[in-house]
Formats: C-alpha cells, structure tokens, sequence
C-alpha cells in the first residue's frame, strides 16, 4: 500500500497547492530574513527558533565583547526572534546616544505581564513619567544642599558599625545606602534592625543576583517559562523578590493615602506622584497612564536602582583601597590638607581633592557597574556610521566595552587613577566617554545623588579609619557576579581601624 492510499485522490490537487504555498512561504520566509540580514551589521549566524542564545556561555558584556573583536565595534546577532545589534566603541556609541530613534524599549517587561515602569516605558508617556519623577525629586531636596545634609546624616549613623575586623563590606553598607533613597521616595529612613527594611533589602539583593535571566524574557518569553518549571533560571526568584518588593513598597504607598489629602506638603515622591495623580483625576485624564500602580512600580525601580548600583560602586572602592594603600595615604593626604578631621567632608570639597576624584572616576570605570544599558528598540530605521538599524531591532549598547577601549584608556586592564588626571596632577579631568551612568535623553535620573554619595561615603570612611584587608589576591580583583549592577566576586572580609590623625 502507497502513501497515496491515505489520501482521497480527488483532494490530492488541492494538498498539493497547499504544499505548494507552505513551501513559498516558508522560502519567501528565508529569502527576507537573508535579504534583512545582508543589511544588518556584520556578526554570527545562530540556530532557527533561538538564534544565538545557546552560544552565550559568559555574562553579556564580556561575550560582546569577545563577539566585537571578531566582527568589529557594531555587529548583530539573533537572539530569539529578534534582531539585536551591539556596540561596542566611542565612536559608533556617541551618535546612537543622540539618536532619536533608538530612545524605546522593548515592548516586553522585567516582570511580564505587569504595566511597565518609567524605566520601561517608550514615547511620550516615558518622557512625562521622567520629567515628573525628576520634578518631584527636586522639589524633595534631590541636587540641593538638603540632599547632601540627609546623606551625611545616614553616613554618620553608618560609620560606628564598619568598625573592626572580619567586616562584609557589602552587607553594612546596603542598608545604609538603601537608607538614602528611602529618604526621598517614602520620607523616611528607617533603623536598620526594622523588619520592613530588611525585608526590602533582602528581596533587592535577591533580585540583584536572579536579574541576569530577565532578558530572556526579552528575546524568548516562552521558553523562561520551560527553563524556570525545570529548575533551570532563578526567574522565579525573580519575580517572588519583586512581588515582596513591591508589597512593602505598597504599604508605604497605603500610608501615604491615608495622610490628610487637604494637605499640600510633598515630602517625598509619593507625596508628589500622589498629588499629581490627584490633579489628573479631577481633569478626568486617562488613568491608564497615571495611576497608583504604576506609582508602585516606578518606586520599585528607584530603590533597586538607587541601592544597588552604590552598592557596588562603593565595594569596587574598597576593594581597591584595601589592596592599594598607598591610594588610602594620597587621599587621606587631600583630606588632612582640605578638609581636616573636626568637621563633614562637602561635596564642594572635591573641587580641591583632585587625587581623590580621579580616583573615583577609575572606579567607575574599572568597575563599570552598569556593563551594558538596559535594551534599547528602534522605532524606525536608522543609521549609527556606516551601520544600517531596522526599525523593531533590539539595540544594546555594550558601556564595559568603552571603559576597555585601548584606543581611549592605555592599558585598560591597569587600575590607574593617575589616567584622570591633567596639570601636574592639580585637576582631575572626566572625559565623556566615561559613561558610568550611561548618557543622552536615557542616562540614569540618579547620577547627581550617585555622583554626591560616592564622594562623601569615600572620604568619610578614609577620614575616620584605615582599610585593611584580611587578604586580598590581586589576580581576582577584576572577577564579578553581575545581576543587577557588576559587583566584586572576592571582596574579602575588611578591617577598619579607627585612624588617629
């Protein structure tokens, strides 16, 4: 018995067409992917369904950057079923920071199926959730001399407990700093032994180190969904440390609408989103774009955000002041000759302590705690150089790989803080292309608050003790884990002891 048994032969023309069309369509289907593919920058062919996803064996920075050396600064890749193209140098990175087009995000979200936050958000809704959230934040002290006095105060507290040996860095400083951008989202800080917090701070450290699956989400929602069932992912790690993130953050939120609503006071940015929130409702505005679950998500973002990638600067600091003491000496020199040990440092002390900021800025770069932007979409074609982007293309932009580039800092891999400085070593200089916080219309709304505690949590421990570490082996010190922001992998157990000037 034939195949053709099966079949009544009077249908036989009409499976035939239909075959016939599959097989047009699916050749159709491959000749529009080479011809879209021929004029995407250069890069690797990956598999169908997944594309290049499998071969990713590395954190993402890094195998871009092993992918940019072999296909050149702005290659592409398919990740999933999306069309993603990575960039990789200065030159090509400037000019995608100016473009227009490349300012959306994904159409997906960090936690699916939730609104998007601010963060999250493209077009013009993005643009007046950003310039409220910033009008608000100043009008609560953010980039004023309040600002500094309130994470003084949070650093004074903090001090005491870094004193000793055997001390985890990272778990005194979290709280403290988590601390400061409680102050202006909820209008408090809180001790650090409250339940609350440490239930906050727990969840953003759990999902600091789970967030490193999220993009999958991005390129092939369906299969994070099989990888997490199998136990494959940390996703849903991911997604409970989210939810309980979020149900603090809910309850300070519930606090806040229970205050007297005749009141006009805004205390923090609660109070401001509130208020605004308030003034739509009565103009009978779409609460689609203005509500109070949005609130909640853009207020999840700002603490992460805000906590973490601190976090992980200020850790990347002592790592290297513990392992090069004679940095501690040559700001401490800065800090004795401006500064003094009876009163706080200020922010506009740094204008004096040129040693101390190039030292900073190093930091930055080496640490390089946001490795690579959050993803980017183009919303039409566009051009970077020489390099065509299609509209609906994935768009990262690979910011380790700038902070390595030979052409900009000689010898990358070498800690030197002296590379910032000009005039005898009188004036630390920042190049633009230290991008610690990305640039253009999306860089990161936290920098001035960042660029403040940097300064003044350095300086203030480097006046009051001596770091010393219990061991520290220089061939790890640029090994990281990274989730949200690129921490050290091997900061070793500190000693602070207390310095007598």
């Amino acid at each position: 018995m034939s195949l053709l048994d099966y079949f009544d032969v009077s249908s036989l023309p009409l499976l035939a067409v239909a075959l016939a069309l599959a097989l047009m369509l699916m050749i159709n289907s491959i000749i529009t992917s080479i011809n879209r593919r021929r004029k995407l920058p250069p890069g690797p062919w990956g598999l169908p369904i997944v594309g290049y996803l499998p071969f990713i064996n590395d954190d993402s920075y890094l195998f871009f950057d092993r992918l940019a050396k072999k296909y050149g600064p702005v290659f592409s890749l398919r990740l999933g079923q999306h069309d993603v193209v990575v960039i990789c140098d200065w030159e090509h990175l400037k000019l995608a920071f100016a473009d227009e087009s490349l300012l959306a995000r994904p159409l997906s979200t960090f936690k699916p199926g939730d609104v998007p936050s601010f963060m999250e958000m493209s077009g013009d809704i993005w643009r007046e959730h950003r310039r409220l959230s910033l009008h608000i934040l100043r009008d609560v002290g953010f980039g004023k001399s309040a600002m500094e006095n309130l994470i003084t105060k949070e650093i004074n507290q903090f001090l005491p407990t870094l004193e000793g040996r055997n001390v985890d860095f990272i778990k005194k400083v979290q709280p403290s700093v988590a601390n400061i951008i409680s102050s202006f989202l909820f209008g408090k800080a809180s001790d650090y032994s409250d339940p609350l917090k440490i239930q906050l701070d727990t969840n953003v450290e759990r999902v600091a180190q789970a967030l490193r699956f999220a993009s999958l989400q991005a390129f092939l929602p369906w299969m994070i969904k099989i990888l997490a069932f199998f136990g494959f992912t940390n996703f849903e790690k991911f997604k409970k440390g989210i939810a309980a993130i979020e149900s603090v953050i809910q309850k300070h939120v519930d606090d806040h609408v229970a205050k007297d609503k005749d009141s006009h006071e805004i205390v923090d940015y609660i109070d401001g989103y509130l208020q605004e929130h308030e003034r739509r409702k009565i103009k009978g505005e779409d609460d689609n774009m203005f509500n109070l679950h949005i609130l909640r998500r853009n207020a999840t973002v700002f603490f992460g955000a805000g906590s973490e990638t601190i976090t992980s600067t200020l850790s990347w600091g002592m790592m290297f002041l513990a392992a090069r003491p004679e940095y501690q000496e040559k700001i401490r020199d800065e800090i004795s000759e401006v500064i003094g040990y009876e009163r706080d440092p200020n922010y506009t002390d740094r204008n004096q302590m040129p040693f101390t900021m190039a030292f900073l800025y190093e930091v930055q770069r080496t640490g390089s705690v946001i490795a690579t932007n959050l993803l980017r979409r183009a919303t039409s074609d566009t051009k970077i150089g020489n390099f065509f982007i299609p509209k609906e293309a994935t768009v990262v932009f690979n910011l380790w790989s700038i902070h390595r580039e030979e052409k900009l800092w000689p010898d990358p891999e070498r800690f030197d803080p002296n590379r910032f400085l000009t005039d005898n070593g009188t004036k630390a200089f920042k190049p633009p292309y230290l991008v610690p916080f990305s640039s253009g219309k999306r860089n990161c709304p936290g920098e001035s608050l960042a660029n403040v505690e940097l300064f003044l949590y350095t300086v203030s421990i480097l006046q009051r003790y001596r770091i010393k570490p219990e061991k520290i082996d220089s061939d790890l010190l640029s090994e990281a884990v990274y989730g949200i922001a690129r921490r050290p992998k091997h900061l070793p157990p500190l000693t602070f002891e207390k310095f007598k000037p």
